[in-house]
C-alpha cells in the first residue's frame, strides 16, 4: 500500500474482449474471519497472541496486550469497494482527495460472501472469467512484527491462523481452482521447519513470509539468509513447494526512523492508508530489493538450488536496480558468489509487478517467463476486475499475455 506509478493514463488500451483462455490470478484476498487467529490458538498462549476487545465503543484487536494499527478496522466490517484507490496508486489523484473519501460508501461484508467463504469465492471467479488464484493474508501479514519481541506467542498465533486457513479456504481442495498460503515466520528455526513440514504434509502449495529482516525476539534481526535457518529453507526446496515473500510489516520499518523530523507523520510507522511522503519516496522499495539482495548474497541460492520464490504485491519497479547492483557487485568480488548473481535471479524468482508498473521494461530486464498476473482483488488498491489487468500489457503479444495471465503461475506452482 506504498506505490506509486509515473505511467501516464494514456498508456492504458482498452480491454481484450476475449483472451481465448480464463486467466490465474497469482494476488487474490481473503478477508480474515474474526476468529481466525483465535479459534485453534492454545489456551495457555491466548492472552499473549491475539484477543478482541471493545474499546470506546469499537470492537479492536489487541495483539500481545496492545491495540493492533495495522488495519484500522479489522473486522472488515463495513467494507471498502474493490480498486477504490486505484486513481491513487496510478498517481492520479491531482486533486489531493483524501483516502477515507476515495473509499466511497461502505458495504457490510455481509454483501459480499465470497470474501470469506470458498464456495462464494469459487462463483465469483467464474463472474470473473477466471480460473483460479492464490490466496494470501490481510491482516496477516502485519502480524509478524506485531509479535516479534515474543517468538514463540507468533509462532504459536501462525500455526493456530495456518489451521483456520485450511479449515475455512483449503490450501489445496483438489480442484485446481484455489491454493491458500499458509503463513511462516523464520523466527525461531525449529519452529518454523516444524510448521513447514505441518503445512506441507497437510498439502500446502504455496507458502507465505513477509519480506525483511527476521526478527530475533529482542529487538534485533539477522538476515533470511544466515545458516541458522537453514533448516527452514532445507524442508521448503525439498518440497518444491514455491514460498510467497508477499508485502507486509516486517523491520525494514525501522528506516524511517533514522529520518525523523519531529512531526508525527514523518517517520518510518505504518497505519494502513495513511501514508507519508517521505517513505513513499525513499524507502518502499528497499524491504523486498533487501531481502532478495540478503537471500543471494548471503548464499540461499548456493546452498538450496531447488528453490523456487516469488514476490507478491512488491511491484518490480526494483528489479532493474537490483540486477544491476548484484551484476556490479559479481564484477568487483567475483568469489563472493558461487554462481552468477543475476543468474541466479532470474531462474529462481517469479515477480508479480504493480499494475500501474512499467511491463514493456521489466519483461526486457526480467523476461516474460518470469512476470505474474496478480490483481490485490478485492483490496482497495487491487483491481475491482481482476482481469482488467490485461489492459496494462498492450504491447505484449497472444503469447506473452497468456503467460503473464495464467501459464506463469502455473509453472511456479509446479
Amino acid at each position: 500500500m506504498t506505490r506509486v506509478s509515473e505511467v501516464p493514463a494514456a498508456h492504458y488500451a482498452p480491454p481484450m474482449a476475449d483472451l481465448g483462455f480464463r486467466p490465474f490470478d497469482a494476488d487474490n484476498h481473503y478477508y480474515e474471519a474474526t476468529d481466525a487467529f483465535t479459534r485453534h490458538i492454545d489456551p495457555a498462549m491466548a492472552k499473549r497472541c491475539m484477543q478482541w476487545a471493545d474499546v470506546d465503543g469499537k470492537r479492536r484487536l489487541l495483539v500481545g496486550g496492545k491495540i493492533n494499527k495495522f488495519i484500522p478496522n479489522p473486522t472488515f466490517d463495513p467494507i471498502a469497494r474493490p480498486g477504490s484507490l486505484e486513481d491513487y496508486f496510478r498517481g492520479r489523484n491531482e486533486d489531493g482527495v483524501d483516502m477515507k473519501s476515495m473509499f466511497g460508501d461502505l458495504d457490510p461484508i455481509a454483501e459480499h460472501p465470497g470474501y470469506r467463504e470458498r464456495d462464494a469465492r469459487l462463483a465469483l471467479l467464474d463472474e470473473q472469467g477466471m480460473d483460479g488464484a492464490l490466496l494470501f493474508p490481510t491482516l496477516g501479514v502485519g502480524m509478524q512484527e506485531a509479535l516479534a519481541r515474543d517468538v514463540p506467542a507468533l509462532h504459536a498465533a501462525f500455526s493456530a491462523f495456518n489451521r483456520w486457513l485450511d479449515e475455512d479456504w483449503g490450501f489445496d481442495r483438489g480442484d485446481g481452482r484455489l491454493y491458500a498460503a499458509p503463513m511462516i515466520t523464520f523466527a525461531d528455526p525449529e519452529r518454523a521447519a516444524a510448521e513447514v513440514r505441518r503445512v506441507l504434509d497437510a498439502g500446502a502449495r504455496i507458502l507465505v513470509a513477509v519480506p525483511g529482516p527476521v526478527p530475533d525476539g529482542d529487538g534485533g534481526y539477522l538476515s533470511p539468509g544466515h545458516p541458522c535457518f537453514d533448516p527452514v529453507w532445507g524442508p521448503i526446496a525439498e518440497a518444491g513447494v514455491p514460498l510467497a515473500l508477499h508485502a507486509g510489516l516486517s523491520g525494514v520499518g525501522h528506516y524511517g526512523r533514522f529520518w525523523r523530523t519531529g512531526d508525527a507523520g514523518g517517520g518510518g510507522g505504518f497505519t494502513a492508508f495513511r501514508h507519508a511522503a517521505f517513505p513513499l519516496v525513499a524507502f518502499q522499495d528497499r524491504g523486498i530489493s533487501d531481502t532478495f539482495a540478503a537471500i543471494i548474497c548471503h548464499g540461499v541460492l548456493d546452498r538450496f538450488p531447488a528453490l523456487r520464490l516469488a514476490s507478491i504485491e512488491n511491484g518490480a519497479m526494483w528489479v532493474p536496480d537490483l540486477l544491476r547492483n548484484l551484476r556490479d557487485a559479481r564484477g568487483k568480488m567475483p568469489f563472493a558468489f558461487g554462481a552468477h548473481p543475476v543468474d541466479q535471479f532470474v531462474e529462481h524468482v517469479w515477480v508479480a509487478p504493480y499494475y500501474e508498473d512499467d511491463m514493456a521494461m521489466l519483461r526486457d530486464v526480467l523476461g516474460v517467463d518470469r512476470l505474474l498476473f496478480g490483481s490485490d482483488f478485492p483490496h482497495t488498491e487491487g483491481l475491482p476486475e481482476p482481469t482488467a489487468f490485461v489492459k496494462d500489457i498492450p504491447t505484449f503479444g497472444p503469447d506473452e499475455t497468456r503467460k503473464v495471465m495464467r501459464d506463469n503461475v502455473l509453472a511456479l506452482l509446479g
